[in-house]
């Protein structure tokens, strides 16, 4: 019962994800936000710009969204830990 009322929010679902993609080169780099344990549901993509910067803490990950970078990523947008 309860995986049908998850069935019916707005998640991402793999048919959806592919039509957004489409509008986006093959060789688009994919993001995710992370750290800690479980997982989120996606809810939708953006198209950022991000540096990268291998000296960052582990925790941190070495992609950070900036606004002043030639290097363009797709991010997935989940829940982050929200329950809807």
């Amino acid at each position: 019962m309860k995986d049908n009322i998850i069935l019916n929010k707005e998640f991402l679902t793999v048919d959806k994800l592919i039509n957004k993609l489409k509008s986006y080169p093959k060789n688009s780099l994919i993001l995710v936000d992370g750290y800690e344990d479980g997982m989120d549901a996606v809810l939708d993509i953006k198209n950022i710009k991000v540096k990268y910067d291998d000296s960052r803490k582990w925790y941190y990950g070495p992609f950070e969204e900036v606004t002043d970078s030639k290097l363009e990523a797709i991010k997935l947008i989940s829940t982050r830990g929200t329950r809807v």
